[in-house]
């Protein structure tokens, strides 16, 4: 457990500039799924998401994070979650969000979670995670989960319930994330992130036309995510994903004392990005 917590001290010190090849060491490998609420409320959030994305994922490969990112667009007019792309680079994601709608007003996120983890039945697009990535998933939205019915998506003949997408989170090792606004929303989201080692953050960081908010968002958000994905390995060191490139060891306790800094400084800034719930 301490040589773990070495490990994701040092990948720390890569991201804040900290020292040559080892920024360059993809240590972990992860596969980051995005829902997104198609609603009309959402064309700030879904503009701001599309623009910052090269953003989010700089700061996780300086991390020493090999990642890719998929797309999932549900509550529009045809309700049903769909794949707006499969896993793919930043770039990529970024045109095909694009193609995100805001015309829609029921926004079953459930169905959604159980949608991007390939558990739906007879779903028929699905996501090609890699046998040795971390599961991530990741919602924006500002209402709880909502007509969650059997003609939108069924696990095993039945809706989808916040109880049976908890159990396909852990079923998946899978982290969950959520980006939210509203007491009713939190409540609906929050246990999941909770039960699988993530967060909720505030959505109005991204609701907005204030560009320098939108990138202090963004740049607190990836960081947090990136200490997450860290913890996941320090926690389970035997998984496959956990099993990539080495960090070479200090070769001076100032440069330990530099991680150590780095990884203070995520954890606070982590702790910053904490949604306070608020009505």
């Amino acid at each position: 457990m301490r040589i773990n917590k070495l490990v994701a001290t040092m990948a720390i010190a890569a991201l804040a500039g900290g020292f040559g090849s080892a920024a360059n060491a993809a240590l972990i490998k992860t596969d980051i799924v995005m829902m997104v609420d198609e609603s009309g409320s959402m064309g700030n959030v879904q503009a701001n998401l599309r623009n910052n994305i090269g953003q989010f994922a700089s700061i996780l490969s300086s991390g020493g994070v090999d990642a890719r990112y998929g797309l999932v667009g549900y509550g529009s007019s045809t309700v049903a979650p769909r794949m707006l792309t499969n896993l793919t680079d930043s770039a990529s994601f970024a045109i095909a969000a694009q193609g995100l709608l805001v015309n829609g007003g029921t926004e079953p996120g459930y169905t959604a979670t159980a949608f991007a983890l390939n558990e739906l039945d007879n779903q028929a697009s699905l996501f090609s995670f890699r046998s040795d990535a971390i599961k991530n998933i990741i919602i924006f939205t500002d209402e709880p989960s909502n007509g969650d019915t059997v003609a939108r998506g069924a696990v095993g003949t039945l809706a989808v319930t916040l109880a049976i997408a908890d159990q396909l989170l852990d079923d998946n090792n899978a982290l969950f994330n959520a980006v939210l606004r509203g007491a009713s929303t939190i409540n609906s989201y929050k246990p999941l992130a909770d039960n699988h080692g993530g967060n909720v953050y505030d959505l109005n960081g991204l609701n907005t036309t204030d560009q320098q908010v939108v990138t202090t968002f963004v740049d607190s958000f990836a960081q947090s995510k990136l200490q997450e994905i860290l913890d996941f390995c320090t926690l389970n060191p035997n998984d496959p994903a956990c099993q990539g490139g080495t960090v070479p060891e200090p070769t001076s306790l100032a440069l330990l004392g530099l991680g150590m800094f780095g990884l203070v400084a995520i954890r606070r800034r982590r702790e910053e990005c904490r949604l306070q719930a608020a009505a």
